[in-house]
């Protein structure tokens, strides 16, 4: 007897998998937009403007170019990079100045968008250019302070020692104390720690928000004697075996158990936290201020939908930086030291913008980026 119903059912099997990978493909399809549970969305961002050296890792990064969470932007010395954030329609544009570290992280949930900016290292300007959506945050993490922002522009400076300090021109800017060697800890052991709990619970109490106009400098002194007066400065560098060895419950214990019992070090924790003294909050100089604004018009966000579309996101964004073309060139030659001349090349062809030679080439730095052309390509100059 031939058993005809197998290819039938195995040709039933084949429609009905096929209907349900369709039916799974048209649901991640109609997610709704923020719906980032499934998604796995990260953060990223585009350089609109750049000078000098700005590059993540081994990687030169020019004008269209994107980073995400896994890089680190560096600039060298007289060297500029201005970024746009690509998950926000606010126009979220960070200008990292030169010898700096920044670095994008994030949270991003179906309720919003959390997003953490990081410069671990230098100086930059953060200017949010549209009020920020209900359900998202920016915060920007620095090496002894947190700062949280909501449609502002502020910056931040990282001295050689660590200090920060933190500037207001526009809107209102929260900031507290952050301790970057507990920062540095495995998140598990910050969520499982009692004491580490302890004290991010008091120093987000210590939060103070800052106007424009007004500025505040969290000195690294100021965390090392938390650190120190806690028995925090003892205790992290022993925990550091454990922590390799992914032995985060022994880990837990001796942060735990600094002063005896869990609760005693708790309640010590606390009270040594309140006598800390506050700090200050202070005037910024008028002049510091209108010189910081006169910058912050340089950095004009692009509409979002422009720069989603990668094939004319270059476009889009060298029409910006000429619509501020001459008060870019000026920031150019602020950066490099150099006047704006006109390299001439032998097929007539007139190359504006700040010339440096290198060798046998010469390279024009404008507004569209970097420009190089080889000696022998090259009439003359003239200012």
């Amino acid at each position: 007897m031939k058993h005809f119903w197998i290819p039938t059912l195995l040709f039933a099997l084949s429609i009905s998998f096929t209907a349900c990978k369709k039916d799974d493909s048209q649901n991640a399809n109609n997610q709704p937009k923020g719906d980032t549970s499934q998604s796995g969305k990260s953060t990223s961002a585009v350089v609109i403007f750049s000078v000098g050296d700005c590059h993540s890792e081994n990687r030169k990064l020019t004008l269209g170019d994107s980073i995400s969470e896994k890089d680190t932007l560096f600039t060298g010395k007289k060297s500029m990079c201005d970024i746009q954030i690509l998950e926000s329609d606010a126009g979220i544009v960070v200008r990292i100045k030169a010898e700096s570290e920044f670095r994008l992280n994030s949270n991003l949930t179906p309720e919003g968008a959390n997003l953490n900016l990081a410069l671990k290292k230098g100086s930059g300007l953060f200017k949010i250019n549209q009020k920020l959506a209900k359900n998202q945050s920016v915060k920007v993490v620095l090496p002894t302070m947190v700062a949280g922002v909501r449609g502002t522009s502020f910056s931040a400076e990282i001295s050689k020692k660590g200090d920060v300090d933190l500037q207001v021109s526009e809107g209102s800017v929260s900031s507290r104390p952050l301790i970057s060697e507990l920062e540095a800890l495995p998140d598990e052991l910050k969520t499982n720690s009692q004491t580490l709990r302890t004290i991010d619970a008091s120093l987000s109490e210590s939060e103070q928000v800052l106007e424009a106009g007004q500025k505040i400098t969290i000195p690294k002194s100021y965390t090392d004697k938390i650190l120190k007066d806690t028995g925090l400065k003892i205790v992290i560098p022993q925990i550091q075996e454990s922590i390799k060895k992914g032995d985060l419950s022994s880990a837990t214990q001796k942060l735990d158990s600094i002063s005896g019992s869990a609760e005693e070090t708790k309640v010590k924790i606390k009270e040594n936290l309140a006598t800390q003294t506050p700090v200050k909050v202070e005037k910024s100089q008028e002049k510091d201020i209108q010189t910081q604004l006169k910058e912050f018009e340089e950095l004009i966000a692009i509409e979002k939908q422009k720069l989603d579309n990668e094939s004319s996101r270059k476009t889009e964004i060298t029409a910006r930086n000429k619509t501020k073309q001459e008060t870019l060139m000026k920031r150019i030659e602020q950066i490099t030291g150099k006047s704006t001349e006109t390299l001439i090349l032998r097929n007539g062809t007139r190359v504006q913008g700040v010339i440096i030679q290198e060798g046998d080439t010469y390279h024009v730095l404008t507004t569209e980026g970097k420009k190089s052309f080889p000696e022998s390509a090259v009439e003359g100059t003239e200012f």
